[in-house]
């Protein structure tokens, strides 16, 4: 699978206007935007900050900096001063633009359904107010937003609608890029070139120098797509020295992965893998989250042949836990995982937060300190120690003290947590759990304690998605939930029926593929113990093929009779196999309560009924999960500076 995503669209002329009320604006606030337009961003940013604390109850204020923050790439400072021009705002006509702003920004950010909710808010007020250059500006950005979801031929309509409108010529140059790309990507190369070139014509003699440099880019990487190499390191060369002196750190992120794709395409692997790196670390940065994805799926294509040591510390709703392993790859289609270390640790850390909203100090103190020990059992195989990452599931992620765990982790390891959402894990669990050749045929089923994440990978054009979402109910907070309500088998049933599978058909008609996709690979501890107690003879197994009928039965038997259930026989197994399952059975027992067990399988078995898992192969990848995955990319793919 080839990424080739280095071909970004080039936000229109809105980008240059200033709201229509500052002129009588006060002096800091026209300093700020008097350096937009001198295209000094740093020192717009400094007059910006002097005027949001000169003006805190002024609008402007917060957009020019916005503005400011958005040109150097800072996209998480852009969003928090937008929102705030945006709550200050009291006139459609400033509006308008701020809109135009915020949509520009989610983009950025890969939120396009946020982006496309304010750039059509925008484009409303512009034909509402008659104003046909925003018209004009939202109709492109609109088409942006419609090539990034993999629609390019709507996308070309909306730019063509765009450029009808367009009367000023050095207007035209960032239309002429975006249907340059339209083209490019359609693999047109000689018309791409051609739109390109004028749009450079343009720029040069107007003296765009931003929009220039950010033009030259992608003819640079049309030309790599062409296979011509000569001029595709000429045009991403000069672009990249261009943006660098402007510090937009969005689009020198861009530039380097475009870079990265060259010198694959030239069979560099190590320069490849060395501007692709750039890339990944500097769009985390920035808070380009869907960016970094790209460039770490980008990564994973090189398929460095080496074998290294790794470990990582999980922070869950049931406690922590911990893993070491040694990776190394095996063939073209499975890793080759040998499992080093593994440990749990329960604590209470989730205790209270649902009355609460937040972390005791009490399951603070007990988490840094579980985190602590485990990671000095994982250096204690021998891993070493700027390998180690520690890890926070999206269930913790949620809670509003977060970073008082965060702090005091660092002050007791000095290592950073990095707290993940839904769409991370499920990122994280396609590269740790499934071979390549499933990752577009498949969907992605992790049952947690705290709640369940359900997604897949598809690629759109030459950029990678993942479609996700989440339930809030996992094997724990299923049974707490349901005990709180009454009887538990009863209101069990109640809430699956209700809640869990309604949501289940809201998301599945929204996304057919959540039916259509051939496999799905299944995760979580609670099918861990259904693998471990159904099929104790493949205990060794790294995939096992699981059917509806294994997850029913089980769930039958646990109900009828659980001891039964929990204790297989496992007599008639050869005495090397029969230990090993022993270990895994008994470490099951300790790991669940028959009604946690019976709360999670109960989710599985409603899921597999909802989403037709009986006509679909179902897979268990025993050493396939998030955190696995999360080593992989973070560790594996990448060489990743120290984190302490």
């Amino acid at each position: 699978m080839k990424i080739s995503k280095c071909l970004l669209l080039i936000i229109l002329p809105v980008l240059f206007f200033i709201l229509p009320s500052i002129t009588n604006a006060q002096s800091e606030i026209d300093k700020c935007f008097n350096y937009l337009q001198a295209q000094d961003y740093a020192r717009a940013i400094d007059s910006g900050k002097r005027a949001v604390q000169l003006y805190p109850k002024n609008n402007e204020s917060y957009f020019c900096l916005g503005r400011a923050y958005t040109y150097v790439g800072e996209f998480k400072l852009a969003l928090t001063n937008m929102k705030e021009a945006e709550r200050l705002a009291t006139n459609k006509n400033d509006l308008m633009y701020i809109y135009g702003w915020l949509g520009s920004i989610y983009k950025n950010m890969g939120d396009l359904d946020n982006a496309l909710l304010y750039n059509n808010r925008s484009l409303n007020l512009s034909k509402e107010l008659g104003n046909k250059i925003v018209e004009a500006t939202m109709l492109n950005n609109i088409a942006e937003i419609f090539k990034k979801k993999g629609e390019p031929d709507k996308a070309l309509s909306y730019y063509e609608e765009s450029l009808k409108l367009k009367r000023d010529e050095k207007d035209k140059a960032a239309t002429y890029n975006n249907i340059a790309t339209i083209y490019s990507e359609k693999g047109d190369f000689k018309k791409a070139i051609d739109y390109f070139k004028k749009a450079v014509e343009i720029d040069e003699r107007y003296g765009n120098y931003h929009g220039l440099a950010k033009i030259l880019l992608n003819l640079g990487d049309t030309y790599r797509r062409a296979g011509d190499f000569y001029n595709a390191e000429i045009y991403l060369s000069d672009g990249l020295k261009k943006i660098k002196k402007l510090n937009d750190k969005y689009w020198e992120a861009y530039a380097y992965e475009c870079l990265g794709w060259l010198y694959k395409d030239k069979k560099d692997k190590q320069t490849a893998k060395d501007y692709l790196t750039k890339a990944y670390n500097l769009y985390k940065s920035i808070g380009a989250e869907s960016d970094a994805t790209n460039a770490l799926l980008s990564l994973m294509e090189l398929e460095q042949k080496k074998s290294a040591f790794y470990g990582g510390v999980e922070i869950g709703s049931k406690g922590v836990k911990a893993v070491a392993l040694e990776i190394s790859i095996k063939n073209e289609d499975l890793y080759d995982i040998k499992e080093l270390f593994r440990e749990s640790i329960n604590t209470t850390i989730i205790s209270g937060v649902k009355e609460t909203g937040a972390f005791s100090s009490d399951g603070i103190d007990e988490t840094a300190q579980a985190v602590k020990a485990l990671i000095n059992k994982i250096k204690e195989k021998g891993v070493p120690a700027e390998n180690i990452f520690v890890i926070a599931s999206s269930a913790i992620s949620s809670v509003k003290n977060k970073e008082s765990l965060s702090d005091k982790i660092k002050e007791l390891t000095g290592y950073i947590t990095n707290f993940l959402v839904v769409k991370d894990e499920i990122l994280y669990n396609i590269a740790g759990a499934l071979p390549s050749k499933y990752y577009y045929n498949s969907i992605v089923v992790d049952i947690g304690s705290g709640n369940t994440k359900i997604g897949y990978l598809e690629k759109v054009a030459d950029s990678f998605n993942v479609k996700s979402f989440e339930i809030p109910y996992g094997s724990v907070s299923l049974t707490e939930e349901a005990k709180k309500r009454g009887d538990l088998n009863n209101r069990l049933n109640e809430i699956l029926n209700k809640e869990f599978i309604t949501t289940l058909k809201k998301e599945v008609q929204k996304n057919p593929a959540y039916i259509n996709r051939n496999n799905v690979f299944v995760l979580g501890g609670a099918v861990w113990a259904l693998t471990t107690l159904q099929k104790p003879e493949q205990i060794n197994e790294s995939y096992v093929k699981l059917t509806t009928k294994n997850i029913e039965d089980f769930l039958n038997n646990l109900r009828k009779n659980p001891d039964k259930a929990l204790n297989p026989d496992i007599s008639k197994l050869k005495p090397e196999i029969k230990q090993q399952a022993q270990k895994q059975i008994e470490k099951v027992k300790d790991v669940f309560t028959v009604d946690n067990l019976n709360s999670g399988l109960s989710l599985l078995n409603a899921i597999s009924k909802e989403l037709k898992f009986s006509s679909k192969q179902i897979i268990f990848p025993r050493y396939g999960n998030w955190l696995i995955g999360f080593v992989m990319l973070n560790g594996y793919w990448i060489e990743k500076e120290v984190s302490k």
